[in-house]
């Protein structure tokens, strides 16, 4: 994978988690809340803590350092010249 496509990913993996919380702590006011309109329930909570650690991951997977693996063909080098 490339290091622009990981890069891609991982800042849409942010945006999902961002959203994820942002519905969490506003589920009530969106009508989705099932506590009441005053309380801030448990899955609200849940929902606030797993799109945040979502938003995380996905921001490592953005900043990955992703260098060459030795095992990866693309990383083996090669003679300029061809052949001797």
């Amino acid at each position: 994978m490339s290091a622009s496509t990981r890069r891609m990913i991982g800042w849409i993996v942010v945006g999902v988690g961002i959203v994820i919380a942002v519905v969490g702590a506003f589920a009530d006011q969106l009508g989705l809340g099932g506590d009441g309109p005053d309380e801030f329930g448990g899955k609200q909570v849940a929902a606030l803590i797993v799109g945040i650690v979502i938003a995380i991951v996905g921001i490592v997977v953005a900043f990955w350092p992703g260098g060459a693996k030795a095992s990866d063909p693309a990383a083996v080098p090669t003679q300029a010249g061809g052949g001797e």
